[in-house]
């Protein structure tokens, strides 16, 4: 009877397993926006865009026969300094409104100032004038 019991005890659990989540289909408009984006854009952005993973992507792109253009590596410092005189021109276009805001607000005052200046430096002119006057 010994040898009954132990059987029934050491049945084998049957674990179901956890079930994965399945791909998103590719829609025709997922496809067609691959096919137009994917020469001149970065992967990591259409990924993004089409909120897929980047594998995801790029597995599509080479089943449809898709590829990057090769760049030389003179092609890519002209990019890279054409990239970088962008970013400085928009640093500058950022920055000039504040600064001629700025100069509009002291422009309205400065005019009563340079009148005192110059009426201060009138006179002091007036006054040389006088004791080089005297000395000769």
């Amino acid at each position: 009877m010994r040898k009954a019991a132990k059987k029934k005890a050491t049945k084998k659990k049957v674990v179901k397993k956890k079930t994965t989540a399945r791909a998103k289909a590719w829609t025709a408009a997922d496809i067609a926006f691959l096919k137009k984006m994917y020469r001149t854009t970065p992967t990591k952005q259409i990924a993004r865009q089409l909120r897929r993973t980047l594998a995801s992507v790029q597995a599509k792109a080479r089943s449809l026969g898709l590829k990057k253009p090769v760049v030389r590596k003179a092609a890519k410092k002209k990019v890279a300094k054409k990239a970088a005189k962008r970013k400085t021109v928009r640093k500058v276009a950022k920055k000039k409104p504040a600064k001629k805001v700025a100069k509009k607000k002291v422009a309205k005052k400065k005019p009563a100032k340079k009148v005192a200046k110059k009426k201060a430096t009138k006179k002091k002119v007036a006054t040389k004038k006088k004791v080089a006057r005297k000395k000769k």
